[in-house]
C-alpha cells in the first residue's frame, strides 16, 4: 500500500509509520510544503530496486529481460524451491518469505542525576 503524508506527519507519528514500514511494506511518499520531497520504503524493497538498477547497467540487459519474458510467456523456467535444492541454499529460497523477527526490547537506561 502507498500512502502520501507531510514532513509533519511523519515527525508526529514516527513510530507508528515506522511499524507500518516494516511489518507490512507501506510505502510512504514524504511532501514538503505540499510537495514530493523524500521516498520511505522498507530495506527489502529498497534492495530489490538497487538490484533491478545494477542489471540494467549491465551491456544487453535489454535483451536479456526480453528473452527472460519470453522464456515466462512459453512456460520455460524453473522452481525457485528446486533451484536453491540444488545449490544448497533451500533454507535460503523460504527464509525470504518469512516475515521479520520481533524486536526483543531493549531494557531502559536509569536517567543520570
Amino acid at each position: 500500500m502507498e500512502k502520501v503524508i507531510s514532513v509533519t506527519d511523519l515527525v508526529r507519528n514516527t513510530a507508528i509509520i515506522a511499524k507500518e514500514v516494516e511489518t507490512e511494506g507501506t510505502v510512504y511518499r514524504i511532501t514538503r510544503g505540499g510537495r514530493g520531497s523524500m521516498v520511505l520504503v522498507d530495506e527489502q524493497y529498497f534492495n530489490g530496486w538497487m538490484a533491478a538498477l545494477d542489471e540494467m547497467r549491465r551491456p544487453g540487459w535489454r535483451e536479456v529481460h526480453a528473452q527472460a519474458t519470453r522464456d515466462i510467456a512459453a512456460r520455460r523456467g524453473r522452481d525457485l524451491d528446486v533451484v536453491a535444492k540444488e545449490l544448497g541454499l533451500e533454507n535460503s529460497a523460504s527464509a525470504a518469505r518469512r516475515k521479520p523477527a520481533r524486536r526483543v526490547a531493549r531494557p531502559r537506561r536509569a536517567n543520570a542525576r
